[in-house]
């Protein structure tokens, strides 16, 4: 099952994570509305948002300088 319901919430995740947001309310909501996006957009779906974030963030791996 996707968290992603639709292309604007897609967007929305999209921006989110551009930004550098947090998987937090505080940290997403600031990231949207620094990308324009309106209230009541970020309000209807801001829990699928930051699952969206929380996704991307738990997939990204760092690699890592083995410098033996």
């Amino acid at each position: 099952m996707s968290l992603i319901d639709d292309t604007t919430t897609r967007q929305m995740i999209d921006a989110a994570v551009s930004r550098g947001a947090k998987p937090e309310v505080e940290s997403v909501s600031f990231a949207l509305l620094d990308a324009r996006f309106r209230a009541f957009e970020i309000s209807m779906r801001l829990d699928s948002v930051i699952a969206g974030v929380r996704a991307v963030r738990a997939n990204v791996t760092i690699p890592t300088l083995d410098v033996a």
